[in-house]
């Protein structure tokens, strides 16, 4: 539980440095306007230079490769799940054949190409998120949202993932720690058993306590809607410039990855 109490804790978001004093808004736009050009681009160009550009811009801040890797470790793993299924079903050209387990395997030249660009996608999608997770708190990312005008229930529920998922981290920590004292991890079967056990107490221990922190707001009067009472400021002339500057690099970037490239 180290690993992913270390994954998701925010702490970086709070740190004082360039990229976070960024007004939240001219961040959502670039990251809004990449990931719309990563979803619709037709090749790997335009993937890897927000894969490439946001890793340049995440390490300017100090952040290391371990704290990058822990968070791209499912991507990686489904991006080359992905490459492998698409290279042994798609295209006709065979670049490398064999037998497993009394199957023949044949990996196709086509259907490669196809996964590699799925997976430079989604890598290039992750990194995007992630230089927003890093540089960007929940409470900031929930204000520009309001100021969206995104729905108020959307925001809320937002939020309160976001207060407990903590607490269920720190819950699940405790039971581990309980279940090892008893030797719940000793042997492969055990360890199953504990797992599977664990899972079906925290998930009635979370409804239990859903239901009784609903109980307690609505005894103080809350009955929904606004859980953020911190406005955003105006943009000032520093943010306008940002602004512009992200949308000239992105009306740049959209115009070589999809007509000179094309």
């Amino acid at each position: 539980m180290e690993i992913l109490k270390h994954v998701v804790m925010d702490h970086f978001a709070h740190r004082n440095n360039w990229l976070t004093n960024i007004e939240v808004r001219v961040k959502l736009f670039y990251i809004g306007i990449g990931l719309l050009l990563n979803i619709l681009s037709n090749g790997i160009i335009i993937p890897l230079v927000f894969l490439v550009t946001s890793l340049i811009l995440l390490k300017t801040i100090k952040i290391s490769f371990l704290n990058l890797g822990l968070r791209m470790i499912v991507p990686l793993f489904f991006g080359v799940f992905i490459m492998l299924i698409m290279g042994l079903h798609k295209g006709e050209t065979v670049m490398l054949s064999g037998s497993f387990l009394g199957y023949e395997l044949a990996l196709k030249k086509e259907g490669l190409l196809i996964g590699l660009l799925l997976f430079t996608k989604m890598v290039g999608g992750v990194m995007l998120l992630l230089l927003l997770s890093f540089t960007t708190t929940i409470s900031k990312i929930c204000m520009a949202a309001r100021w969206m005008k995104i729905p108020e229930t959307i925001i809320e529920v937002l939020s309160f993932v976001y207060r407990y998922l903590f607490l269920l981290i720190e819950e699940t920590e405790t039971m581990m720690s309980s279940q090892k004292s008893r030797l719940g991890y000793v042997t492969w079967f055990k360890t199953i058993k504990s797992f599977g056990n664990l899972g079906g107490v925290l998930l009635i221990r979370s409804i239990v306590r859903a239901e009784n922190v609903h109980t307690a707001m609505t005894s103080r009067g809350y009955n929904g809607g606004r859980v953020l009472t911190i406005h955003l400021t105006p943009l000032v002339k520093n943010d306008y410039a940002i602004l512009l500057s992200c949308g000239v690099l992105l009306a740049f970037l959209s115009y070589f990855g999809f007509f000179v490239y094309s």
